[in-house]
């Protein structure tokens, strides 16, 4: 055990020995090799215990003592005489065996020769559960620290070390500990300095247990005293950053004055560290600060303050309320599923409360959830304050709709659950739509506090809010609460209740601090602290996690919010007048769509014509005043130009394209005028329109666009092409509140159909003037009079191309456009049935924002059916390619009537014509196969209604397989193509 060789070392000296000089170490024993026989080890265990039996017993021969142990335990003078005489010491040892001293694990160790050793007996075998003082002096011989000059060592003793430690936990420097601004913890005094360290070891303990101790108490004061520098932060922080993060800084006030009291009063007391005598239980006072120092380390990864970060490497804490709020959920809800103590969930669950309480309540004023919602009142404070601008247009100060609800954020915490991130905006929005449609709403004008937004953390609010009981004593008490007594009130000036508080200004000077019950009382710590007391140990099973925690929180505020979308809903489907969608809807088909067949035919009459000869009308319907002013009987001048058939011959009266002016403007809007539905006899007896109705002829309008010139872009600019009239379309302005299901992209849907079918007309007149031109009336009248295989062709080509354009103009008519509109049009008026309609108020749709998606999808589909959508432009061209070549076909006819053609060119022409029409029609043919097998696996019509009976919409590309039913029946157009 003791090393008697004679080395001598200076341990201050550097350690400069070379590797050379060391000493080799030898292996001391040595395994023998197996032999390569059987093993018995049976026998050969025997055979071992015989040999061991009948060897010599060995003479005991024990170590030399230490000098230093034989000072203390043999008498000098003994010693110097029988210094190397080894009897001596073997009788030591065996006095040592037969004197027990008390002790009962029979251990024998130098160290109970000494006279000051425990006389107390010790039922344990083990060193470190031995006295503090044999165990340290122990470890200290068996692993002796490194000695390094710079370092510093302190002996304390428990008293001394816990009466500093109290001072630090505390978040103070202590004589031993002091604060470093600079790596914001707190190091032993005096150290640091020239790279010098400090160790302080208490009095029975070791180094390494010295340092377990304390360090629990140095991370609690540290966390503390970097969790007091954010907050001082924080305060410092402008009001214009929100309540959000000021409340959030009030909260962790609130919870380190909590915790601090809490260490105040956490073992030892004053007494305790007076006492000389009194017993310090190391071990239970270090369990004691356990709780602390979770908690303190639950707030620091909170706020990002954990011990691990340097000052440098802090996350900056975001004030605004969605990432803020969204961080303290994120922490709270990693305690719940890690199962940490209620304790720090209830410090979380208290500091998320206060922090969104002022954020809560503005999201539910934003939908009126808890009393009138905050409005934009700046029209009227100007006109109270006399600064109102007469001269100024109100019209031009409102402010776009579509720029209002774009306004309106549709970003939430992470504790929001997903139907309430989904219903909230659209309410925010139907209240906003609420003001300009119905300002006097309910929702708008109630001042009624009954509900608001509280949190659920107790199992009998929880309950509560299951079962759907009206709720108890809110949780959420103002921190700071001041009275007035009854009997100090002025009665000079009323307050209401919520400003009750301010009475006290109305006071004479000096009553305040005389009078106790006036004083201003913080009852932040009780209120925390019942706050814990009441906080469950775990959720109840009804919600068992967090997230369903906050469904139930939210359902009121989602309940409420669902009624007011569903309520303008109503408005603007159920309600009857100027804000009645259904109206708008069969205004818009009427018109952009010219379902109206008086708008349809006055149409046709102002802007085409069927005649069989190229002229002027000369009738009241004339389009400009100088054809009304020319006398009767007066030969028209026939224009150079070619005759553009189909399209009414006063449009090309002044042979110039287009025909834009004064006179187009006012024919175009008396054909609106005529064809409004004219007025109905009421029920009192009164010959009134609708209002819809009545407001259309400065709603309705047509207007001229500019569009594009160059190469390839001006058709339109040439009266005989397909898209002469694209310069011309129809405008319609909405009532404001409609803008939101009447955007300016979905007008723009229906002037694209509007335009489509405006080209659609000019084929259809088109081909009744060719049926006019080559009706057989006389013999010198025929077309192609000396070529009939012409003729013939002309004939054949005529029929064709009618059933084409005809079959195409039913399809567009009935199924595209009345397809889809008739089933819409009849869920708006409540006279469907269909599965995905269970709402009788709302017909189907869960507010006005998911109308307003139905109705662009119901012009998409619209659009798809027609092959106008821009990713059918392929088959678009082909389609848009076989009218225009019906129309150069009637154009060719025209001229040869006008005998502008001699027979054999337009004989010519009229082949080449032909034979690319069939070309493209039968490409067109296969295009429409091919997209209607890949919609639809099977060629057989499906099924348009519902279980029900109703019609169900026949949609976009489904629609396909009716106008491709009625294009090639019977497949006629392939075999035709093959011939």
């Amino acid at each position: 055990m003791w090393n008697t060789g004679d080395f001598d070392y200076d341990f201050s000296s550097p350690f400069e020995v070379p590797l050379v000089n060391l000493p080799q170490f030898l292996p001391h024993f040595s395994i023998p090799t197996l032999e390569n026989k059987p093993q018995n080890p049976i026998m050969d265990t025997l055979k071992l215990e015989k040999m061991n039996a009948e060897m010599p017993k060995r003479h005991f021969q024990p170590e030399l003592l230490p000098p230093e142990l034989a000072l203390l335990t043999l008498d000098t003078d003994r010693l110097a005489e029988e210094e190397n005489s080894r009897t001596r010491i073997e009788e030591l040892w065996n006095s040592a065996v037969h004197r027990k001293l008390g002790v009962q694990n029979g251990i024998l160790a130098w160290d109970r020769l000494r006279s000051t050793h425990s006389k107390r007996a010790s039922s344990t075998a083990y060193l470190s559960e031995q006295d503090p003082l044999v165990s340290a002096s122990a470890r200290n011989y068996v692993q002796p620290r490194f000695f390094h000059p710079s370092d510093s060592l302190l002996y304390v003793t428990q008293h001394q070390l816990f009466r500093s430690l109290k001072i630090v936990v505390l978040g103070f420097s202590s004589p031993y500990h002091v604060w470093d601004p600079l790596q914001e913890r707190f190091v032993q005094a005096n150290t640091g300095e020239d790279g010098s360290r400090g160790f302080i070891l208490v009095d029975g303990k070791d180094e390494t247990v010295s340092n377990s101790v304390i360090a629990r108490f140095l991370k609690i004061g540290t966390l503390l005293r970097r969790l007091e520098s954010l907050l001082s932060s924080l305060r410092a922080r402008p009001a214009k950053e929100g309540p959000t993060i000021h409340a959030f800084a009030h909260s962790l006030s609130t919870i380190i004055d909590y915790l601090r009291q809490g260490l105040t009063t956490c073992p030892p007391n004053e007494d305790e560290l007076t006492s000389d005598k009194a017993d310090l239980r190391l071990l239970s006072i270090w369990t004691k600060y356990a709780m602390y120092e979770e908690f303190l380390v639950a707030l620091a990864d909170l706020c990002d303050r954990s011990e691990s970060l340097s000052p440098a490497s802090y996350p900056s804490l975001d004030s605004s309320p969605i990432p803020l709020l969204s961080h303290i959920y994120e922490h709270l809800n990693y305690h719940y599923e890690h199962n940490s103590s209620s304790n720090i969930c209830a410090i979380i669950a208290f500091l998320l409360a206060n922090t969104s309480q002022e954020y809560l309540q503005d999201t539910a004023s934003s939908v009126g959830f808890n009393g009138k919602q905050r409005r934009k009142q700046k029209k009227s404070e100007e006109k109270q304050n006399g600064q109102y601008d007469f001269d100024i247009d109100e019209e031009e100060e409102e402010e776009d709709i579509v720029d209002l609800l774009d306004e309106v954020d549709d970003s939430f915490p992470d504790f929001f659950p997903e139907k309430v991130v989904q219903a909230l905006p659209a309410a925010q929005k139907s209240l906003l739509l609420y003001q300009i449609a119905q300002p006097d709403s309910p929702y708008l004008t109630s001042d009624s506090k009954n509900q608001s937004m509280r949190w659920l953390w107790t199992t009998e609010d929880i309950l509560a809010s299951w079962n759907s009981l009206p709720p108890g004593d809110s949780d959420s008490k103002p921190l700071l609460s001041s009275s007035v007594p009854n009997s100090l009130h002025t009665g000079a000036t009323l307050y209401q209740p919520a400003l009750s508080g301010f009475q006290l200004y109305d006071l004479e000077p000096g009553v305040a601090i005389s009078n106790a019950s006036l004083q201003v009382k913080d009852d932040s710590h009780s209120i925390l602290c019942s706050f814990i007391n009441d906080f469950p140990v775990s959720l109840p099973p009804i919600v068992p996690t967090l997230s369903e925690l906050m469904s139930l929180t939210f359902k009121d505020l989602l309940d409420h919010a669902s009624t007011v979308s569903i309520s303008l809903l109503s408005l603007f489907v159920s309600a009857p007048g100027i804000l009645n969608f259904h109206s708008h809807l069969i205004l818009l088909r009427s018109y952009l769509l010219v379902a109206s067949p008086a708008f349809k035919s006055r149409l046709l009459s102002a802007l085409f014509s069927d005649a069989g000869e190229y002229g002027v009308d000369a009738t009241a319907h004339s389009m400009t005043i100088q054809s009304l002013r020319r006398r009767p009987g007066k030969k028209i001048k026939e224009g150079k130009q070619p005759w553009a058939v189909g399209l009414s011959p006063h449009l090309l009266e002044r042979e110039t394209w287009p025909p834009v002016g004064a006179d187009l403007s006012f024919f175009l809007r008396t054909v609106i005028v005529d064809s409004l539905d004219p007025a109905k006899e009421t029920d009192s007896g009164k010959v009134e329109r609708e209002q819809v109705v009545a407001e259309a002829e400065w709603r309705l309008g047509f207007a001229i666009r500019d569009l594009p010139t160059g190469s390839g872009r001006n058709k339109w600019l040439d009266p005989l092409c397909m898209s002469a009239l694209d310069f011309l379309y129809m405008d319609y302005k909405p009532p404001r509140p409609l803008e939101i299901l009447i955007p300016p992209e979905v007008l723009s849907k229906y002037q694209r159909m509007f335009t489509f079918i405006l080209r659609l007309f000019r084929v259809e007149s088109s081909l009744k003037s060719l049926f006019r031109m080559s009706t057989h009336r006389a013999v010198a009248t025929y077309l192609f009079p000396t070529l009939t295989p012409s003729r013939k062709l002309l004939l054949h080509f005529r029929f064709i191309a009618q059933t084409f354009v005809s079959s195409l103009s039913g399809y567009v008519f009935d199924t595209a456009i009345g397809g889809n509109f008739d089933p819409f049009l009849a869920r708006l008026s409540g006279n469907s049935s269909a599965p995905d309609s269970p709402n009788v108020n709302g017909r189907g749709f869960s507010d006005v924002f998911d109308l307003a998606q139905r109705h662009s999808a119901l012009l998409d589909d619209v659009l798809s059916a027609c092959l106008l959508r821009s990713g059918q432009r392929g088959v678009g061209d082909l389609l848009r390619q076989c009218l225009e070549l019906v129309l150069e076909f009637t154009v060719v006819v025209g001229e040869l009537h006008r005998e502008r053609l001699q027979e054999y060119q337009a004989a010519a022409l009229v082949e080449d014509l032909f034979r690319k029409f069939t070309v493209k029609t039968t490409t067109l043919i296969k295009v429409l196969k091919g997209l209607v097998e890949k919609s639809s696996p099977s060629t057989a019509l499906t099924s348009e209604t519902y279980p029900g009976h109703t019609r169900r919409p026949t949609g976009g590309v489904d629609a396909l397989y009716h106008l491709l039913t009625r294009l090639d029946l019977t497949d006629w157009w392939s075999k035709f193509g093959r011939r």
